[in-house]
């Protein structure tokens, strides 16, 4: 029953997905999802309680899987600046997955949610992950010990995030592969030993 419900609610996010890249945001309607997805309205509430929860679903989904690969890849290098760079990599390219609704789940989860602390914890698990990937190079001797990990963990997310938007959102007319390149120059310069 489990594997059947997160099937069915796999299918609802991928048809509201197409939806949302049709129409946008406020065009999209609940029942023009459930009409797609061959379901009855009650269905599509058994797993999300509006639109909005729809939203921040899409967005927890695209942040679940960023978060993945980047943890992958850190966890695989064998140095700072290895990890920085191959992190910061595959964190742009797992986002463009989501061009198509990428402003709508950046924008519109973080007008919807009614609680900031909702937003918070979608980047808790990558501040965690720094944090500990952070001291662990200071240990190592290649990160100036004097950082606070948990204030440089947030400034990388937060830098990062608003790269990702200018880039994807502000459709830069730099490379993909300059942003990433520019940035892991930056933090790695910023936090050498």
């Amino acid at each position: 029953m489990k594997q059947q419900n997160a099937e069915r609610r796999a299918e609802i996010l991928s048809v509201a997905r197409e939806v949302l890249a049709e129409k946008g945001l406020e065009a999209t309607k609940v029942s023009e999802i459930v009409k797609r997805a061959g379901i009855a309205q009650g269905t599509f509430y058994l797993y999300f309680d509006s639109k909005n929860a729809l939203i921040q679903a899409l967005t927890k989904e695209m942040m679940d899987k960023v978060f993945d690969v980047v943890s992958e890849s850190l966890n695989e290098s064998a140095t700072f600046e290895q990890g920085l760079r191959e992190g910061l990599r595959v964190a742009f390219h797992s986002m463009s997955d989501y061009l198509d609704i990428f402003n709508i789940l950046m924008n519109g989860c973080a007008v919807l949610s009614s609680d900031p602390q909702e937003w918070r914890e979608l980047f808790a698990p990558f501040y965690e992950l720094l944090e500990a990937y952070i001291r662990k190079w200071q240990e190592e001797g290649s990160v100036d010990s004097q950082f606070d990990p948990k204030v440089i963990s947030r400034l990388i997310v937060s830098l990062t995030d608003q790269a990702v938007d200018d880039y994807y959102v502000h459709r830069s007319s730099a490379s993909v592969e300059l942003y990433i390149e520019n940035l892991t120059r930056f933090v790695q310069k910023a936090l050498q030993a």
